[in-house]
């Protein structure tokens, strides 16, 4: 079976690929335009949320950081400490909780200030076919997490984002959700489902000052996503399946630090408005997607309609 690398990047595509971070994407550049911005990012306490807590810090961003399991995020802010970095804090929530945005984002503006940007990283995989799928579940807990976590959030931070006339909003997603892949249907309709409320956004708030970005972020072996998500029935019983894992593992070959640098980049560049409402992949040489964006309607990426989810037709 081809590799996802092979599955999902276009072979024709003039824009370079990384597979860690690169110097147009370092924190070091940004620390000017992110000093006291206060970071509310979710699904903070491993992986690539803890990765991108500390790619903020390291800017100069105060972080909220938000996980089911407080014993990784009470670490990870106490790291945030020992070197120096602004003001971190811990906050145990579960974003699907349809209580807990609220709560959580009065506790980081009583804390820490107004929210600026707002990262939607926390998430869960599933992985199994229909077939052996005999609880519904689990998959809708997956859409629960993904799209109903992310748009408690969002709900919950843009009246002060609005009022303000200024704020970022990143939904990290998945080329899963552009690509037809078995055994995801779960996970790769939630993540479709906020690429596409990523681009709905963008026409609702960009007036406002606030901008979006529906950021896949990298295939990487270091993170938590696939604990638990693997239904072992299928595995055991579908043909293919477990040839088919073994071919998606292989094909993690990113860093952590890449999606978070992209994530800070995004953040903070004032350039990265061009990209606003759009699908981004981190693995793409950031500098050179935005050089494209910044010619506007004349871009490849306007005129071609690049970036967006959608269904060509005769």
């Amino acid at each position: 079976m081809a590799t996802m690398t092979n599955l999902y990047q276009n072979p024709q595509s003039t824009i370079t690929t990384h597979h860690d971070t690169y110097p147009y994407i370092s924190p070091s550049k940004f620390t000017e335009s992110l000093k006291g911005k206060v970071i509310l990012l979710t699904g903070a306490g491993r992986g690539i949320g803890r990765a991108s807590a500390l790619a903020f810090a390291a800017a100069g961003a105060n972080v909220a950081c938000i996980s089911r399991t407080h014993s990784d995020i009470h670490a990870l802010v106490q790291e945030i400490a020992q070197r120096g970095y602004p003001r971190a804090i811990a906050i145990a929530a579960d974003v699907a909780d349809a209580d807990a945005p609220a709560r959580a984002v009065g506790e980081v503006q009583g804390e820490l200030g107004p929210i600026d940007v707002l990262i939607n990283n926390a998430g869960i995989s599933r992985i199994s076919d229909m077939e052996h799928e005999h609880s519904i579940g689990a998959a809708m807990e997956v859409v629960e997490v993904n799209v109903r976590g992310a748009w408690n959030l969002i709900h919950a931070v843009i009246p002060s984002m609005i009022e303000r006339k200024s704020g970022v909003i990143i939904n990290v997603v998945s080329v899963l959700a552009t690509i037809s892949l078995p055994y995801f249907s779960a996970y790769s309709a939630a993540k479709a489902a906020l690429v596409r409320s990523t681009h709905i956004m963008d026409l609702e708030l960009r007036p406002h000052g606030i901008y979006s970005y529906a950021v896949h972020p990298c295939m990487s072996k270091n993170t938590t996503l696939g604990q638990g998500a693997l239904n072992l029935e299928a595995h055991e019983k579908v043909e293919g399946l477990q040839r088919f894992m073994e071919d998606f593992t292989h094909s993690m070959t990113d860093t952590v630090e890449l999606p978070a640098d992209t994530l800070v980049a995004l953040a903070a560049d004032p350039d990265a408005k061009y990209m606003s409402g759009k699908y981004i992949d981190s693995t793409q040489d950031l500098g050179m997607v935005l050089e494209e964006a910044r010619k506007g309607p004349e871009s490849r990426i306007e005129r071609e309609g690049l970036y967006i989810l959608k269904v060509d037709t005769l």
